[in-house]
């Protein structure tokens, strides 16, 4: 049956598992919406799954999500509506891929009480999916020097086979590749960003990548067009610097010059 042929049907009546914001009534909406100052985009987009004209809906969902300046836990929620309305119109790996956003960005996600069964269950199983699939987070620790980049290997079920640290010395790249070290139980990797030669302070773009033994991608903690930035204002260990050395030297000078004065005078 066609979507458009579903759609159809389904407007006589809606479906048991018709998205959740279809059945709040209208005061609960209008509370919901003041409480939390909601966009014009996601209001229109729920009104549009209301009335059950769901790809209109997902385009207004898309025009709400293009703007990143909103509150987590309402793009959670937002994105989990339209992977409900991406599940009614049969197009499972849309749903499956924006419930995992959801869970990105609140990974304590639940439906309400009055959801139906079967958007329960489809959250149940994206949440068992989303919990064993291989994720990297990092990891900084005072103790490494500023251009080392630390992150942690959360992956249940050992996919990842090597950990590379792409860096740039500019955002647009290009980006080179240093495979990160890592721990005995595979648990925390890191490597340096190699400088830039006779450089002492400097600029550069990175982002994480997992990668599984047939080299495909399958964790990533930022990317190319989003690259993390990290600056490093002197790399040199302290007693390498002049500036350091001349401090130094002015002091001892001192030291030497009043110790000089408070010495006892030989006798004449």
């Amino acid at each position: 049956m066609t979507s458009s042929a579903l759609i159809a049907l389904l407007v006589c009546s809606p479906p048991a598992d018709a998205p959740l914001v279809g059945r709040l009534s209208s005061p609960e909406r209008l509370v919901l919406q003041a409480a939390s100052s909601t966009p014009a985009s996601l209001i229109e987009a729920r009104k549009l799954g209301e009335a059950l004209r769901y790809e209109e809906a997902v385009v207004e969902y898309q025009r709400y999500l293009a703007v990143p300046e909103r509150p987590l836990k309402e793009r959670a929620a937002a994105l989990m509506e339209l992977a409900f309305i991406h599940l009614v119109l049969g197009d499972q790996p849309n749903a499956e891929a924006r419930a995992l956003e959801a869970f990105e960005l609140d990974p304590k996600f639940t439906p309400g009480p009055a959801a139906p069964g079967k958007q329960v269950d489809f959250v149940d199983k994206q949440r068992k999916a989303f919990l064993s699939r291989a994720r990297l987070e990092l990891e900084p620790k005072d103790s490494d020097p500023p251009f080392v980049v630390r992150v942690k290997v959360l992956d249940p079920d050992r996919q990842i086979a090597r950990v590379l640290l792409r860096h740039a010395l500019t955002a647009t790249g290009p980006f080179y590749s240093t495979e990160m070290t890592c721990s005995a139980e595979g648990e925390s990797c890191s490597a340096a960003i190699p400088p830039p030669k006779g450089a002492d302070r400097f600029t550069a773009w990175y982002f994480v990548e997992g990668l599984d033994p047939k080299q495909v991608s399958v964790a990533r903690v930022a990317a190319p067009d989003s690259a993390l930035q990290l600056t490093v204002v002197d790399q040199r260990a302290w007693y390498s610097s002049p500036v350091v050395w001349g401090v130094a030297g002015a002091a001892l000078v001192g030291i030497a010059t009043v110790i000089y004065f408070l010495a006892p005078q030989p006798p004449k």
